[in-house]
């Protein structure tokens, strides 16, 4: 089908944000790695003229008219799901005025200096003006945008495009149902023993092992690189996926599985089709969706026995205090259940009793419930109800994510529903190539890696999150994938027969 003077004309225009874009993602990915700390005024005016620029094209008059012309012609397939996203998020970026695009912006760029030096310090009052300010204007975005319920549901669907807050609050009830008694039975079972040699293992040791494990996942280190930083995080996107991690000394845990979930998120970046960069058709369908690749990655492959026969041997000979130390034990070691302060670092049964605490505070604050001087106690009482152990200090309690900072609202029950969606996957994946986990064994892992390039990555936008995931699994998302998944696992790690696990219907 020939294309239109103005179909190509929008698609220049979308490809010079998504550019614009890629500039800002690179000075985000500078600040959190190498960045002088004396800069982060300067970063922020930085960070704020790109916002602005991106705002500036995508609201202009010609991207209306544009849309506009476009809406009564015929179109491809693919222009048709270009044209719909792009008139989503131009009706989204229309209603917010640029100088509240670029103060969010710059107080982005000062809130994450003040978070940096208040999580150090274990200080949450010094933190609170500028996140105070930041969820003042949040608020602001989101009455611009405006909502059907709640004002929380404008900021959602920036991550869960379509999903509502009342639509979580199900979903997390009726998964904490199903997860607690699944908990409560593992951490009453005994524990494995600490298998990890005490004494030091050097940050060169490490990042050569890191090395090896995301460039046998598929991560293009041609494309790509990996650096340190406070918070891992995954940056980039189409020939230019960056990814970070942070390390322990004392135990390398720390630092392998951020790696293997970094770069999950890099393989989903790095597996749309050239043709389509700068389109929405080279974007992730959802931060939940992205969060699925991570998560089946770092937890349903990366914690896995035949994962570990390949590379066990291979971290041994790069870390030699481990040849003592028997492959049943180590499995036992990264799938080690306990209730922990941080939430990078928690296991995959009480990793969403921390996110839905994030999402009831969040949900607080928007629906005006909840007070930011008052945040550390919300957290705390919460904490100590979901997990039961006591928040010691604000470091370890509301202080330890980066998210809020940058005005992230929304953002956290995509990691709940990046769990949900991977088990989800992996069901279908066991059932339509059976053996699938055969080849990781012998260090294969390109038959997983081509099933999600075919199944998920190569689709982009194309569909939205229920429909691509219908299409997948034959199945509407389903929180019973994850505790099956859950329950069959932790069932046999932990020699103990998991109650009431539920029945699959999948036709996948």
């Amino acid at each position: 089908m020939a294309t239109s003077s103005e179909y190509r004309e929008l698609l220049e225009l979308i490809k010079e944000i998504n550019t614009l874009e890629q500039v800002g993602s690179l000075l985000d990915w500078d600040q959190q790695t190498y960045m002088p700390p004396g800069a982060f005024r300067m970063r922020g005016e930085q960070n704020a003229l790109i916002a602005g620029l991106i705002h500036e094209r995508l609201t202009s008059d010609r991207m209306g008219k544009l849309i506009r012309a476009l809406k009564k012609q015929e179109l491809s397939a693919d222009g048709r799901v270009i044209l719909r996203e792009v008139e989503r998020k131009w009706k989204k970026a229309s209603s917010v005025p640029a100088p509240l695009v670029k103060e969010i912006s710059i107080t982005g760029a000062l809130a994450f200096e003040a978070w940096g030096k208040a999580r150090k310090n274990s200080d949450f009052k010094s933190y609170v003006p500028l996140l105070d300010k930041m969820i003042g204007l949040k608020q602001k975005q989101a009455e611009c945008i405006g909502y059907e319920d709640k004002p929380y549901d404008a900021l959602l669907d920036d991550y869960e495009p379509g999903m509502k807050t009342r639509d979580v609050e199900v979903l997390f009830k009726r998964l904490i149902a199903k997860l607690v008694p699944i908990t409560r039975q593992v951490l009453d079972a005994p524990a494995p023993k600490n298998a990890v040699p005490a004494g030091k293992y050097p940050l060169e040791d490490q990042r050569r092992f890191l090395n090896v494990l995301a460039a046998g996942m598929g991560y293009d280190l041609n494309c790509g690189r990996i650096d340190l930083s406070a918070h891992p995080f995954t940056n980039g996107g189409g020939k230019d996926v960056r990814i970070t991690f942070r390390y322990q000394e004392d135990n390398p845990i720390y630092s392998i599985f951020p790696i293997i979930h970094e770069a999950g998120h890099a393989l989903y970046e790095q597996g749309f089709q050239e043709k389509y960069f700068g389109t929405p058709l080279a974007e992730a369908v959802s931060m939940g969706f992205h969060e699925s690749q991570s998560r089946l990655w770092e937890n349903v492959v990366g914690r896995s026995l035949p994962f570990w026969q390949y590379y066990y041997p291979q971290m041994q000979q790069m870390m030699p205090k481990f040849q003592k130390v028997p492959l049943d034990a180590w499995l036992r070691e990264i799938n080690r259940v306990t209730p922990s302060y941080i939430r990078t670092e928690a296991d995959e049964l009480t990793y969403n009793l921390h996110i839905a605490l994030r999402f009831e505070a969040e949900a607080a604050i928007f629906d005006g419930r909840l007070k930011t001087k008052e945040i550390p106690a919300f957290w705390n009482e919460r904490f100590e109800r979901y997990l039961g152990i006591p928040v010691r200090n604000d470091a370890e309690g509301c202080l330890q994510d980066v998210h809020w900072s940058a005005g992230g609202f929304g953002y956290f029950p995509s990691y709940t529903m990046g769990n949900l969606y991977a088990a989800q996957l992996w069901h279908a994946a066991k059932k339509q190539v059976p053996g699938i986990e055969d080849g990781f064994a012998k260090g294969d892992l390109s038959v997983m890696l081509g099933w999600l390039r075919k199944n998920v990555h190569r689709h982009g936008k194309r569909y939205s999150t229920a429909e691509l995931m219908k299409r997948i699994t034959g199945d509407n998302i389903s929180e019973d994938y994850f505790i099956r998944y859950v329950s069959e696992k932790y069932g046999r790690l932990y020699d103990i027969k998991v109650r009431a696990a539920p029945k699959i219907r999948s036709k996948a």
